[in-house]
């Protein structure tokens, strides 16, 4: 093997390397701006091989060792879930896909002046696809996620979304190395008394560099004003570490666990405005039979809390083969005042995708029945007129479904409000991954988040994406805060994904293009040796 073939792999895994680092659990967010240009010099190295057979292949494999590297450890917390390692491993695949589909479209633009402008746009589009594409998309690992751990770009994100973060950190990042490369190169071939004429080749690198960096400091507004507070009470009651012990009745136990820990924080002091638990708190439905034995918790919480909004599993119309994951408001009884329907589901997780062809394979007899998705956006609102955008689980993945749901009454919600399980996790870097997801979300809507989660980490956010009374895993707590309520929208909560979807539609354009143009030469040579 070529020292240049050794050096694409190497060059490749150190790309994922930078980008998996870049997230929890080490969260070295600098990182982000040196995983795409580590991507770029393996293609480079591939092509300063003197032997280029078949270089989509090997574009396509150099994007695949990367996606490998990154996701193979920074996804491994599903392989102590029930998806086991086979959810893992097509999980892992599905991601370096996508990184092998990044690979070939960045080689056919490899040498082009433009360069740093068209991976910026490439890559961003990649990730946006990966958001939506397939079975709802998994955009985990995106760039902007590991930027809310102190990254000065953050704030742009109120304008541009997680996205414009993406975009401008991959054209900062690829000017950078793109104009190193061509004065290096420039010294290479006239010595260093022509330094100066290094520089001035490289002028448009540069200047694309310096336009990122200036962007990605000028595109910023402070967070919205703040009016008014909501005192919340957030419960967590998952205790189980599901390798370490079991107990006969699971869903009794947590749905205890959280009636307990409410009783106990409120004590003989005053009722908080709302009190939040997580999702699956209550895991059966608890106005069926099957259910019935939680609805005295239930009851017995919302007669100290007053107002309770909860995860519950309910049962659907066809109980025996579907559910709906909801957020139930109780106000002061146990009778459900509004839900909130999860809108985007887990494949495989939460529903079984084609299921009377597949239903034969073991492993998803763990999902025995299909969730139902909610239809519309949806706020909730309190008895005092407080105004509540929900997201459960994965929901915090999908910017829309955030940006929606706070959009979608006569005026926006207030507070954004996310519910999750996690315990399936264990004492793994997902909790905290996902709660950087909530922190974008926070910084995006210009709103202050609070994250309850079964198992922990539950928290508050406010818009500046930073954390406050962050609770421990698997350990019954709660926590009690005023939490500022905003009422003003963001740029980003006015217009949208517009940097995804344009980078979308680029990244068909230019697949598109090159696909012509590849055809047109091929009929071309085909009529040439004819």
């Amino acid at each position: 093997m070529t020292v240049s073939r050794l050096a694409a792999p190497l060059f490749a895994a150190a790309s994922g390397l930078a980008l998996l680092a870049a997230h929890p659990p080490v969260g070295w967010w600098w990182l982000t701006f040196l995983h795409p240009p580590l991507l770029i010099a393996a293609l480079w190295a591939d092509c300063s091989d003197e032997t280029p057979r078949r270089p989509w292949v090997r574009a396509a494999w150099i994007g695949g060792v990367t996606g490998i590297v990154a996701f193979g450890p920074m996804l491994s917390w599903l392989i102590v879930a029930p998806a086991g390692v086979l959810g893992w491993s097509l999980l892992v695949l599905v991601q370096a896909a996508w990184f092998a589909v990044l690979g070939v479209v960045l080689r056919w633009v490899l040498d082009h002046r433009l360069l740093p402008l068209l991976a910026a746009t490439i890559y961003t589009g990649v990730e946006a696809w990966r958001g939506i594409v397939p079975l709802n998309g998994f955009e985990w690992g995106g760039l902007a996620y590991a930027h809310v751990e102190g990254s000065w770009m953050l704030p742009l994100a109120r304008i541009l979304g997680g996205r414009g973060i993406t975009f401008l950190v991959v054209l900062i990042g690829i000017a950078a190395a793109v104009a190193v490369r061509v004065v290096v190169h420039h010294l290479r071939e006239h010595g260093a008394r022509a330094m100066e004429g290094g520089f001035s080749s490289a002028r448009l690198p540069i200047a694309l560099l310096v336009t990122g960096l200036l962007a990605s400091i000028l595109i910023t507004i402070e967070a919205p004003p703040e009016e008014g507070t909501l005192d919340v009470l957030a419960v967590q009651g998952h205790d189980i570490r599901q390798w370490e012990e079991t107990v006969p009745d699971r869903p009794l136990h947590v749905t205890t666990n959280m009636r307990d820990e409410t009783i106990a924080a409120i004590g003989d002091g005053p009722r908080p405005d709302l009190t939040i638990w997580p999702e699956s708190s209550i895991d059966q439905d608890p106005t069926t039979d099957r259910g019935r034995r939680l609805a005295p918790l239930v009851e017995d919480a919302v007669d100290v809390a007053g107002e309770l909004l909860a995860g519950a599993t309910m049962d659907a119309e066809n109980a025996a083969d579907e559910r709906y994951i909801t957020a139930l408001r109780f106000d002061g009884a146990f009778a459900e005042e509004e839900r909130y329907v999860k809108r985007r589901l887990v494949p495989f997780g939460e529903y079984i995708p084609a299921r009377p062809l597949l239903e034969w394979f073991p492993p998803l007899e763990q999902v025995p029945r299909d969730a139902l998705p909610g239809r519309e956006p949806q706020q909730l609102t309190t008895s005092e007129g407080v105004r509540l955008a929900v997201v459960i689980c994965f929901e915090t993945l999908f910017t829309d479904v955030s940006r929606q749901n706070v959009m979608a009454g006569d005026e926006p919600a207030q507070l954004l409000l996310s519910l999750t399980n996690d315990a399936s996790f264990g004492d793994t870097a997902e909790p905290a991954q996902h709660l950087a997801q909530v922190r974008l979300r926070a910084v995006e809507t210009g709103r202050w988040a609070v994250h309850a989660a079964l198992s922990g980490a539950s928290a508050f956010v406010d818009p500046d994406g930073n954390v406050y009374d962050a609770t421990p895993l698997f350990e019954v707590a709660s926590i009690r805060r005023d939490v500022p309520l905003v009422t003003a929208v963001t740029p980003y909560l006015v217009v949208g994904d517009v940097v995804g979807w344009v980078t979308r539609l680029a990244l068909l354009g230019l697949v598109l293009a090159v696909g012509i143009g590849a055809w047109r030469n091929g009929r071309s040579a085909t009529n040439g040796s004819g």
